[in-house]
Formats: C-alpha cells, sequence, structure tokens
C-alpha cells in the first residue's frame, strides 16, 4: 500500500512568460503508475487536494507567494468546507459540468462577498457555453478557454461580449507557439499548457486520519462541548494534531504566537473555523476508509500522549501543563509518522520552547 500523498501542480503564466500561479491538480497511485482522481463525487477530489496541500506538504512549498487554483464541482461549492481555503490564495475554479441554478448562483455570490475569487474551467465560448454560465460573468475573475476544443470562429464572434465583463482571458492546453500567439492576439492575459510546461509532482508522506475520529471531533463542536473535552479529543488522535498544527503553522492564519498545547491552539483557531477545517479532511476521505485501523506507531503516540499527560497530573508540585504535556507526547514520535527528520518537522511546527 502506498502511504505518500502526491500533488501535480502546472504553472500558469502571464503574456511575458512570468509565473502567475498554478493549478494543482490530484495524484494517485493505481497499477504502479501515477493517475489522475477517479472519483464518483467530484468534492473527493477538490477536498483531497486541498488537505494534501494545506495539512501536509503545506501551501507555502507549493504555491509559495503565487494563486493557487482548484477545480471544484457544485457539492463542494455548496459545502461548508469551502470557507478553510484561504481565500486570498486560492481561486476556485467551477468546472464547466456545473449547472447553473439560482441555489449556485446565490452561492457564489456569498462567496464573492466574502473575498473568494473564481475561475471558469474549459470554456469553449459556444452558445450552450455562455447560456449556461451568462448569470454569473459578473462574478467570475478568470475565463479559462480551452484551446483544444474552442470554435474559433465562435470564439470571434463573442469576443467583443466576453471583453464587456471585467474576468481576464486564460488559454489553457496551449500547447504550440501557433496557439501561443493566437490567444495572445485576441486578448488573453494568462496560459497554461505544455507548450509552458507539463506538471510536475510533488509527493509527501500521508498522515491519514481516521474517518469516525473526525466526525467525533465535528460532534463534539457541534454539542457545544467544553474545550477541555474537545482538546482531549485531539490528544486521543496524534495524526489529526500534527495536521491541525501544520495547517495553523502554513502561513495562512498569520499566527505570531507560539502554540502551548492543542487546547491553545483551540482557543486561537475558534470553534467555527476549526469545524470548517475539520469538515475540509472529512470530505476527502473515502467511504472504504471508514473501517480502517491505526498504525502501530499512533497507538503508540496515543500511550506516549496519555502518560505525559498522566504525570503532568501528578507533579502537582510542577507547574507543567496537562494539555502541554500531552502535545509532547504526540509529538515525540512525529518523525517517524511523517517520516521525516525532526529538525524538519520542527521547523513547520512553532510550539514552545517548553515543549
Amino acid at each position: 500500500m502506498d502511504n505518500n500523498i502526491y500533488i501535480a501542480r502546472q504553472p500558469i503564466v502571464t503574456v511575458d512568460k512570468k509565473l502567475y500561479g498554478y493549478e494543482l491538480l490530484f495524484r494517485s497511485i493505481e497499477n504502479e503508475g501515477l493517475t489522475s482522481a477517479k472519483f464518483d463525487d467530484g468534492a473527493v477530489a477538490s477536498t483531497r487536494v486541498a488537505v494534501n496541500v494545506l495539512n501536509h506538504i503545506g501551501l507555502n512549498q507549493v504555491a509559495s507567494d503565487k494563486l493557487a487554483f482548484i477545480n471544484v464541482d457544485e457539492n463542494f461549492l455548496l459545502a461548508d468546507a469551502i470557507l478553510s481555503l484561504p481565500k486570498e490564495q486560492f481561486v476556485i475554479e467551477l468546472l464547466e459540468t456545473i449547472k447553473i441554478n439560482d441555489e449556485i448562483t446565490q452561492r457564489i455570490i456569498e462567496l464573492k462577498k466574502l473575498g473568494f475569487h473564481f475561475a471558469l474551467d474549459d470554456a469553449d465560448c459556444n452558445l450552450k457555453f455562455l447560456e449556461n454560465f451568462k448569470s454569473i460573468f459578473n462574478y467570475i475573475d478568470v475565463l479559462k478557454l480551452d484551446a483544444t476544443i474552442i470554435d474559433k470562429k465562435e470564439f470571434e464572434k463573442h469576443i467583443e461580449y466576453l471583453k464587456g465583463f471585467n474576468f481576464k482571458l486564460l488559454a489553457e492546453k496551449v500547447e504550440t507557439q501557433e496557439d501561443f500567439d493566437y490567444f495572445k492576439k485576441h486578448g488573453c492575459s494568462y496560459f497554461q499548457g505544455y507548450f509552458f510546461a507539463k506538471p510536475d509532482l510533488m509527493k509527501q508522506k500521508a498522515l491519514d486520519p481516521m474517518y469516525k475520529e473526525v466526525f467525533q471531533l465535528i460532534n463534539l463542536l457541534e454539542n457545544d462541548s467544553s474545550i477541555d473535552e474537545i482538546s482531549d479529543a485531539f490528544e486521543d488522535s496524534p495524526d489529526i494534531t500534527i495536521q491541525l498544527l501544520k495547517f495553523m503553522n502554513s502561513g495562512v492564519l498569520n499566527i505570531s504566537t507560539t502554540i502551548r498545547s492543542i487546547k491553545h491552539a483551540i482557543a486561537l483557531l475558534g470553534r467555527k473555523p476549526l469545524k470548517q477545517w475539520l469538515l475540509l479532511i472529512s470530505f476527502s476521505k473515502s467511504k472504504a476508509a471508514v473501517d480502517g485501523v491505526h498504525s502501530p506507531v499512533v497507538i503508540l503516540a496515543q500511550s506516549r500522549s496519555k502518560l505525559m499527560a498522566e504525570l503532568a497530573s501528578t507533579l502537582k508540585s510542577s507547574k507543567i501543563d496537562y494539555h502541554e504535556a500531552a502535545l509532547v507526547g504526540i509529538l515525540s514520535l512525529v518523525d517517524v509518522i511523517t517520516e521525516s527528520p525532526l529538525s524538519e518537522i520542527l521547523e513547520e511546527l512553532t510550539v514552545s520552547n517548553a515543549i
């Protein structure tokens, strides 16, 4: 079984061929080779990408300060999980298969008001496409023209109409100099395709939280459980705890203080953002993972966490915090769980000097 996670990213460039952003694509191992995602539910593919970027590889490593385009279908668009995406850096790329209706339009307007940015994928500019999507054109930031399927006569017929909106044109699947010259001539600001670069692959050891544990944590938040109860539940889930710390220290949240404990991390993040983050993880899990079993290393990390917490409680004269000690127990095996050198992990996790 392959325990790594993979992200493919393809550069998006400007007219001057300078880097503008990346489209992020899910990859998995099948038949001893890398393949694109094959999910019946498009929301699963979307959230696998988001979870892998935010919780495993890191947004800074994947995109640096550039924009990250991520494909979404209507299910993910309507889910609360989408609110966990950093809206300053992610561009929500709406799939061309989405059927626009009042619910979808209102959701796009709502997210736009919150500061989210949108691209529309695989435009062929025929009348059917224009008719389906015209109601959301005012809320789109980038219209992606598919160079392999676009009818150039239809495109040229409607180009003045398209220029009446505020979105930028992006030519994707550009494979030749002729393609580049044509779309540059007809007003495209951005370009993507094999002519510039094939998608490059990024790989990281996966921290795969149990499906039931994610929902247990969501239920605790839903039921207004005490922060101590929520902290205890996190301390029983070392893999989720490590993902939470990596997410909080990914640069997305702009946190300047060091994390002293899980309790401290939850207080800094807040209940609603934490629930949204957990929902993001839950969407990324397949049904086959529900009955999964923890690895011995994760079970050992749980035991260490409980042992450290018990020691802190027993040493009443000590000023050691119960929850801080529990976090030490989890982190004591973080290098084994992630299969990464401890020095590299500690560069990614901002924790207190005591820990």
